[in-house]
């Protein structure tokens, strides 16, 4: 009997909680819940940020396989259709049909070697300098890297967007010239062909 009165007493007074103690509780719980949600979201960003460095370090590895079989050369516009977005997509095929009736050439650069000169390139030190993820889980990306040509080296930088369950390259920058390729190409879209 002299046991249960305590444990009986004791259960009584844990049933009494002061609004003090109750609003701690809460702010306690949704602390908590903030910096789980906050440690999550940082981590999935990280390991967003190696999945998009990786995705583009892939893609240029073959562009530079595909040179050393070609014998430099640059690769052609299936490589667009593989690992560009829609929207890159539907701007090239407009210039490629300006180009063919107007007999005139779009050239600003090779956009996958990211250089004027006829020759191998390598690609290294891929970095994810932004990625951003919005409420209705849109994604972008910006990938900065270096491209090595024989006697130069050059900074370059691609911008992704995530579509259709893959990042996909949406415009191709040179950091030297500061060109936007994507830029180039609407600019050479409206403008007259003499």
């Amino acid at each position: 009997m002299m046991l249960v009165m305590p444990m009986g007493l004791a259960s009584c007074s844990d049933n009494k909680t002061t609004p003090q103690q109750n609003l701690a509780e809460a702010v306690i719980a949704t602390d908590t819940v903030m910096i789980t949600d906050t440690l999550n979201s940082e981590v999935r960003l990280m390991a967003e940020r190696q999945v998009v460095v990786e995705r583009v370090r892939d893609i240029f590895g073959m562009v530079r396989a595909h040179q050393l079989k070609t014998g430099g050369q640059s690769p052609n516009d299936l490589f667009d259709k593989a690992f560009c977005s829609k929207a890159w997509n539907k701007v090239l095929m407009s210039v490629r049909a300006k180009e063919y009736e107007t007999n005139t050439l779009f050239f600003e650069i090779d956009h996958w070697l990211m250089t004027r000169n006829i020759g191998l390139v390598t690609f290294d030190e891929f970095e994810c300098s932004r990625i951003a993820i919005d409420e209705n889980q849109n994604k972008r990306a910006t990938v900065d890297f270096l491209v090595y040509e024989m006697d130069t080296y050059g900074p370059a930088r691609v911008e992704l967007v995530y579509e259709d369950d893959h990042w996909v390259i949406d415009n191709f920058y040179d950091m030297r010239t500061r060109l936007d390729v994507r830029g180039s190409m609407l600019q050479y879209m409206v403008t007259d062909v003499l």
